[in-house]
């Protein structure tokens, strides 16, 4: 079995944060507030309190009021999850020690996008 690397890592925690936010709901918090606190107290959750990435990602979305995943995150926590669970327990270490830095490079990720989006929408 493959022992992932820690950029393996992070990535798979962005695919599992991106996934989280694309299934936020009206009933949970807003993506301003997913992006300035929630999502890093939620993966942080999860990830100590869980034996498995299954049990992480459940506990996330509880922590966020999502009662399901959209299919599109379904598609992304799938494919974090074969990452992850190849050493959870590396993993919860990991996300212990930089989940500050993950979500920041996601956050990053995410304005890159929006903003390539926008471009996009004024080329038009």
């Amino acid at each position: 079995m493959h022992t992932p690397t820690l950029e393996d890592l992070d990535l798979a925690t962005i695919s599992l944060i991106f996934a989280l936010r694309d299934s936020l709901t009206d009933d949970g918090p807003s993506r301003l507030d997913f992006w300035n606190l929630r999502a890093t107290t939620a993966v942080e959750t999860a990830a100590a309190g869980a034996a498995n990435f299954g049990q992480a990602v459940t506990i996330a979305c509880r922590k966020l009021q999502i009662p399901a995943l959209s299919k599109s995150g379904a598609e992304r926590i799938i494919e974090a999850g074969q990452i992850i669970d190849m050493d959870y327990a590396a993993w919860a270490r990991h996300i212990a020690q930089n989940i500050v830095y993950i979500v920041a490079i996601a956050r990053v990720e995410n304005s890159e996008i929006q903003a390539a989006r926008k471009t996009a929408k004024e080329a038009k």
